[in-house]
């Protein structure tokens, strides 16, 4: 978000909306959560439903209204084969394609159950060979300029 140049405010709400994002995986038991294999389809159905149950979680609480949109949609894709809403480019709210942006790069580079983290060389090569089609290609462009920096971070 700081590396498109957004403002202040929008930043405090991407830096919210980046940690409530995936509350709706309170609902998803621990066992499919930490599962060192692949998911079944039962157990990815379960994964695919946080973001419409953390957007339930979170909605009556008025205060965060404008951190909804980021809960529900940082599963779409660019070119619409994501979930839950199969939107379409920059029908993806923009704040909701940076958390997904974030989600997919944390995902690549910490460790999981099932796989030792993905080198830099590894998530460089994904965000690329995915740019336009699962992520927004400027926004794509803005993280692989920062990627080294964030990459230490972890």
């Amino acid at each position: 978000a700081e590396a498109v140049g957004l403002d202040a405010l929008t930043l405090e709400r991407v830096r919210i909306g980046g940690r409530l994002h995936d509350i709706g995986k309170i609902g998803v038991p621990d066992a499919v959560l930490r599962k060192p294999g692949r998911l079944d389809d039962e157990e990815f159905d379960l994964i695919r439903r946080h973001p419409v149950d953390g957007e339930a979680i979170l909605a009556p609480l008025e205060f965060l209204a404008d951190i909804l949109p980021m809960v529900r949609h940082h599963h779409e894709r660019f070119d619409g084969r994501g979930y839950p809403d199969g939107l379409v480019g920059e029908a993806i709210p923009r704040e909701a394609r940076i958390v997904q942006i974030a989600d997919s790069f944390h995902a690549m580079a910490s460790s999981r159950p099932y796989r030792d983290r993905q080198s830099m060389e590894f998530v460089r090569d994904q965000f690329a060979s995915n740019r336009g089609t699962q992520f927004d290609a400027e926004l794509t462009e803005a993280f692989l300029e920062i990627l080294p920096e964030v990459y230490e971070m972890l």
